[in-house]
């Protein structure tokens, strides 16, 4: 075999394994908490977005030559919502408990994050499933109506309706919180 028929630098096998294993690693601290977020957001348990989460890496470190590096949040939003499905979650089933907000504080401290975030659940476990995600998709991840629309597979004016609905449906979700915590003493 002849020089010109050598594999070039950056073919070699080694180099790219490294920079493949660089390259994951990167994407997992950058949107690892970002990808488990929306799953517990879509209704999952802690236990189980972190599992689904783990599949979403790994089906990406066997398709990270086929992920452009400026869609990689996309490429694992899109995995994880598909993995999600596969994982026997067709149907939402949020993890909360129903009587959740009547257990507020007057108080507020770091301490209540956990409360924050719990009751952010239970409001989005009241908005239609599939408005919720495209509420969270844009609100809370901050993905475009564009990357929305591609990583669903819906027209993006679909994802603007989705969006001003599910946006009603939260304020309304609110208004009935606060009206029963209100009512049952914890304003």
């Amino acid at each position: 075999m002849g020089d010109s028929q050598a594999m070039p630098k950056s073919e070699d096998p080694i180099r790219r394994s490294a920079a493949d294993a660089d390259r994951l690693a990167r994407m997992f601290h950058a949107y690892h908490e970002v990808v488990w977020r929306m799953l517990r957001r879509r209704g999952m348990s802690p236990d189980t977005a972190g599992e689904v989460t783990q599949e979403t890496f790994l089906i990406a470190a066997e398709r990270l030559s086929d992920i452009h590096p400026r869609a990689e949040r996309a490429f694992l939003i899109s995995t994880a919502l598909r993995a999600a499905h596969t994982f026997g979650r067709k149907t939402i089933r949020w993890q909360l408990d129903e009587n959740m907000h009547l257990r507020g504080s007057g108080a507020r401290d770091i301490g209540d994050r956990r409360s924050d975030i719990d009751l952010c659940d239970l409001v989005l476990s009241k908005i239609d499933p599939e408005l919720a995600q495209v509420f969270v998709l844009f609100e809370a991840e901050g993905l475009s109506s564009r990357e929305i629309a591609e990583l669903i597979v819906i027209p993006r004016g679909s994802v603007r309706s989705r969006l001003r609905r599910a946006r009603e449906q939260f304020r309304t979700a609110v208004s009935q919180i606060e009206q029963d915590m209100k009512r049952e003493g914890h304003s």
